[in-house]
């Protein structure tokens, strides 16, 4: 629902730490995301290659937005990544998410994080994350979606 969709947008333009990341959301509908980030300098590891914790922020933020897309505060009971190969420093790093099923208590939902080379992907790591779905309006103005998947 668009106004769903406009609630968790606005929060996440508060959201301080995506944003000192430079994550930027590209695209929302009610079941999929996409956001980007390009790896900064301080995003780097000891060993001068982008850090397991920039991926992985990049992924929880598409968790975080897509996972609270329906006016129903929703919390992570698991998350869980794999890393499938590093990316170059300074290289443009995509993240894509759908739900794949989505009840009164729990969203299920799998991520994909990917280098984009002129248009060329690289697979970067997967994530599957578990949510907590409370029951409690993020905007009690605002109904809450009651469609599940």
């Amino acid at each position: 629902m668009k106004k769903h969709q406009e609630i968790i947008q606005k929060l996440f333009e508060n959201d301080e730490y995506s944003r000192s990341l430079g994550i930027v959301l590209d695209e929302l509908t009610d079941t999929t995301i996409r956001m980007h980030m390009r790896l900064g300098r301080a995003m780097l590891n000891f060993y001068g290659r982008p850090h397991g914790a920039a991926i992985y922020s990049l992924a929880d933020a598409a968790f975080s937005v897509l996972g609270n897309n329906t006016n129903t505060i929703s919390v992570a009971l698991d998350c869980s990544i794999t890393y499938h190969a590093s990316p170059e420093p300074g290289s443009l790093l995509v993240v894509e998410g759908e739900d794949l099923s989505v009840n009164r208590r729990t969203g299920s939902y799998i991520f994909t994080v990917y280098m984009d080379n002129d248009g060329r992907r690289m697979l970067i790591a997967t994530m599957k994350s578990l949510s907590y779905r409370t029951g409690r309006p993020i905007d009690p103005d605002v109904e809450q979606s009651n469609t599940f998947r």
